[in-house]
């Protein structure tokens, strides 16, 4: 079980700034979409090269056009590209063979589809993705009913982790990940699923500075369970 810190918003100095101070406590680094819109890849390509041993996530959330994109991320410095769970399935299996060949990784954002988290997981799962990354439920704009959202086009507040409970039954090869406001509050919820991944962002990034944010991601890292 790892941790993954998302990075979403802010300057590049302040990234990079935040990126030293954390590579060495998370287990991964994510270059958000709206980072990816902003600076393209050389913010990846800079990380790289400052931390050539972090393991780097892109969220590229890719739709189309998969075997280009994939592999200007992998060659940026990327270890793991997103594509979005409403693909066409011969763009997601291009990625997973892409992928491949950079000893790469393939995460199923499944925020997409979420109506149909179920049967799609299962499909994706199939096409040979690494990891299937579902919304945890904690904020409200991800909080979906799964049988009234396939009749009407509204989602009800549900509970927590309904869609990752879904996901989880449905994967036979893929991992789990599970993302959206994470804490130490809810962290031992989300660690009971076994996902193989927790992604966090404002969890620990709105500590008022980097040695705040530092122990944040420290306390959440000791509720992992130990693998030695």
């Amino acid at each position: 079980m790892k941790l993954q810190l998302t990075l979403d918003h802010g300057k590049d100095f302040e990234m990079l700034r935040i990126v030293d101070a954390m590579a060495d406590v998370v287990d991964i680094i994510e270059i958000g979409f709206p980072q990816v819109v902003t600076f393209g890849l050389t913010m990846v390509k800079e990380i790289r090269e400052r931390h050539p041993n972090i393991c780097l996530c892109v969220d590229a959330k890719v739709f189309h056009g998969g075997t280009g994109v994939t592999t200007r991320c992998f060659e940026a410095g990327a270890n793991i590209v997103t594509v979005l769970s409403g693909a066409p399935d011969p763009v997601i299996a291009k990625m997973v063979q892409k992928a491949k060949s950079y000893d790469g990784k393939i995460m199923c954002d499944m925020a997409a589809t979420p109506s149909a988290v179920g049967k799609r997981t299962a499909e994706v799962d199939n096409l040979g993705v690494d990891y299937v990354m579902v919304p945890s439920g904690y904020r409200p704009e991800y909080d979906y009913d799964l049988d009234t959202a396939r009749r009407r086009w509204f989602r009800p507040k549900v509970r927590p982790l309904d869609l990752a409970n879904v996901a989880k039954r449905n994967l036979r090869n893929a991992k789990l990940a599970v993302h959206t406001g994470i804490n130490e509050e809810n962290i031992r919820d989300v660690i009971a699923l076994n996902p193989e991944l927790i992604l966090v962002g404002r969890g620990i990034l709105e500590a008022k500075d980097d040695e705040e944010r530092v122990a944040k991601a420290q306390r959440l890292e000791r509720y992992l369970p130990f693998e030695g």
